[in-house]
């Protein structure tokens, strides 16, 4: 152990001592993670708070068909009116954001109440704020129809609350706490993987192809120290700095979570991020084996290449291997899966992560992920401690 201990010392001195190895562990995870969200979050409800307080220009077109309908429009401050016959060009340049089309038999339809009378709305489904609009001059429509109906109906002497004989109110039965961590669930599994891997990145290659343009490493091979040994010792070293870069990037993005809050509809309009002194020491758990598996394939992998930047474009496909299985716990966030589930490398870990910030881990899971995890992770090891002992690849050039 005092020779690992040795290795390990070495190697994370000399990562230290590298500013890629710094960003990556500390500076990345401390500043990029906020930015996921902080800026979105702000983003989002600055357009939503503009669009909704926006005045909206609707174009219309046979207006004089529906007096009625446009001293409507026109009584709104929100609302500003274009009529014209041709409103599809005045769409395309952007002088409307919403169109409206009005037959000319539109007052003559309402008026013998035989038939609905019909309009047609137009907007262009390629702005990203289209849905927000039309959902404003919808509302307004439907405001204006139910006048009608409730004129309709005063005229017969019928009460219009016959047309709604209840009333329907919603309550959410999860507490504002059990609303962040649905929150949490659906982001930090996802940063916890990725970190795993990107976090002791640049050590990995730098222990290893690093080395190789240092010709720093036929020294060390010619110690009395064991190739195992000093497998230990260099992936001990990727993993403390994963592990750093993990913990640094959960942390940041708790306190991101508390200065922007993230609306998630809790029944009292508060959301609360917590994360308990259990389930963190949980996560760190189930991520130990996650960094001991990717810091040993990194050692391998970069092993190979034969210069630093080689290395880089070795590792960079396995983040596309690790976001695909997080992107699609993301997009089926009830996904109740089976106990082999839990099993499969990567995906497993992002469902036993989401279940530990939803408070849904169950033990059987938590134990099946951590044992694959290690099995895996050993399996790593032993192709790393291959790689160490093949001269080929050692001396690659």
């Amino acid at each position: 152990m005092k020779t690992v201990f040795i290795v390990w010392l070495k190697e994370m001195l000399d990562s230290l001592r590298d500013r890629r190895t710094l960003w990556a562990m500390v500076l990345g995870p401390v500043l990029i993670m906020p930015l996921f969200v902080i800026l979105p979050q702000k983003l989002m409800i600055d357009q939503f708070e503009k669009q909704e307080s926006a005045v909206i220009t609707v174009a219309v077109s046979g207006g004089e068909h529906a007096p009625g309908l446009m001293a409507f429009l026109r009584s709104d401050p929100t609302i500003g009116v274009i009529e014209s016959d041709d409103i599809e060009p005045l769409l395309r340049e952007k002088k409307a954001l919403v169109g409206l089309r009005i037959p000319e038999n539109f007052e003559a339809d309402l008026a013998q109440e035989k038939q609905p009378g019909q309009i047609v709305v137009l907007s262009d489904q390629s702005k990203m704020t289209a849905d927000v609009q039309m959902t404003r001059v919808e509302t307004l429509l439907m405001i204006y129809a139910q006048g009608i109906v409730a004129q309709r109906m005063a005229a017969r002497g019928v009460d219009v609350t016959l047309l709604a004989p209840f009333e329907t109110e919603y309550q959410n039965l999860a507490t504002s706490q059990q609303m962040g961590g649905k929150y949490l669930a659906m982001m930090l599994p996802m940063f916890t993987i990725l970190w795993g891997l990107v976090g002791g990145m640049y050590t990995a290659i730098d222990v290893t192809a690093g080395e190789k343009e240092r010709l720093t490493l036929e020294p060390l091979l010619v110690t009395p120290s064991g190739r195992v040994q000093v497998v230990s010792g260099k992936l001990l070293a990727v993993i403390t700095t994963s592990l750093a870069a993990i913990i640094l990037a959960l942390a940041s993005m708790m306190v991101a979570f508390m200065i922007a809050t993230p609306e998630m509809g809790a029944a009292d309009g508060a959301v609360t991020y917590t994360v308990s002194m259990q389930t963190a020491l949980l996560v760190l758990l189930a991520a130990f084996p996650i960094a001991l598996m990717f810091g040993a394939l990194e050692i391998a992998v970069c092993l190979f290449a034969r210069s630093f930047k080689e290395a880089q474009n070795y590792i960079v496909p396995l983040q596309f291997v690790v976001l695909i299985p997080a992107m699609a716990v993301m997009l089926i966030p009830d996904f109740t899966p089976g106990l082999p589930t839990y099993a499969i490398p990567i995906f497993g870990s992002n469902l036993i992560l989401r279940d530990l910030f939803l408070g849904t881990a169950g033990g059987l899971e938590f134990g099946v992920v951590l044992a694959s995890s290690l099995v895996y992770a050993a399996i790593g090891l032993v192709f790393a401690v291959w790689q160490f002992h093949r001269e080929q690849v050692l001396f690659r050039t």
